[in-house]
């Protein structure tokens, strides 16, 4: 069985990440999903952005948790990466749902607070997500969604509030046995893992675990061609119309 092509941020490569033009550009290829970030403006916004801090946006460290969503909304999200994308407008995740889950699977990534002042906030946008999901998308697309963090618990305050939503807990490394994740692995249908740090006995692993694997950066024929042959589940990549007849002319 192939697995899942999944677009990193949508087609980042080709257009500004985690805006409509990039998830747009990845839909023209035959992809299996989108894979996105969600983090909190300041008054409680799921908004769709995945940096620490607005560097590259308004030339700003503090965090999208910093503004208000009108502040955000005001502010040009493509310019960044060309001039043909200057006027990119934030999304929320109100209208990426809206936009994309009857079309095709979102892997939606909730960002870890950036910093302890506001955990609170990122707790509250985890019961966000969790219940936007559940409320706003009709239950024949429910399967299409899956919820990615780093943080276990806003993992499990997600499920908390939707007991059924399929989980996956990112990894900054492999890990040998399922012991000190975070969380129990029994909640869980699968682990992310960015590919330089995956390896051969942790697909195992997770096979033995039950859990699928997911895997990111894979953005070369060597990375494509490793991936397969180790078996993952999901492939995301930031290029999906490069990656994607290196993984057709393996079915």
């Amino acid at each position: 069985m192939m697995p899942w092509l999944v677009a990193h941020r949508g087609a980042m490569a080709e257009a500004p990440e985690n805006t409509r033009s990039a998830f747009d550009r990845a839909l023209s290829f035959p992809v299996d999903g989108i894979e996105f970030d969600v983090q909190s403006s300041r008054d409680g916004m799921p908004v769709i952005f995945h940096d620490d801090t607005l560097q590259k946006i308004n030339g700003s460290r503090d965090s999208a948790a910093d503004y208000t969503f009108d502040e955000l909304a005001d502010m040009d999200w493509g310019r960044w990466f060309s001039p043909a994308h200057a006027g990119e407008k934030l999304l929320t995740l109100e209208e990426v749902l809206a936009l994309y889950a009857h079309r095709t699977r979102l892997m939606v990534e909730i960002k870890p607070a950036p910093d302890m002042m506001h955990e609170a906030l990122y707790r509250k946008l985890a019961r966000s997500v969790a219940i936007q999901m559940r409320t706003s998308v009709p239950g024949e697309f429910q399967d299409n969604l899956y919820v990615l963090s780093f943080d276990p618990e806003l993992l499990r305050i997600v499920l908390e509030h939707d007991p059924d939503r399929k989980c996956v807990l990112n990894l900054e490394h492999a890990v040998e046995t399922v012991s000190g994740i975070g969380m129990d692995a029994a909640a869980l249908c699968g682990w992310g893992l960015e590919f330089s740090r995956l390896n051969a006995d942790f697909v195992a692993l997770s096979r033995r675990c039950g859990l699928k694997i997911m895997t990111y950066s894979c953005n070369s024929r060597e990375t494509v061609e490793q991936a397969l042959q180790w078996g993952v589940d999901v492939i995301m990549t930031d290029d999906p119309g490069g990656m994607f007849s290196l993984i057709r002319q393996r079915a």
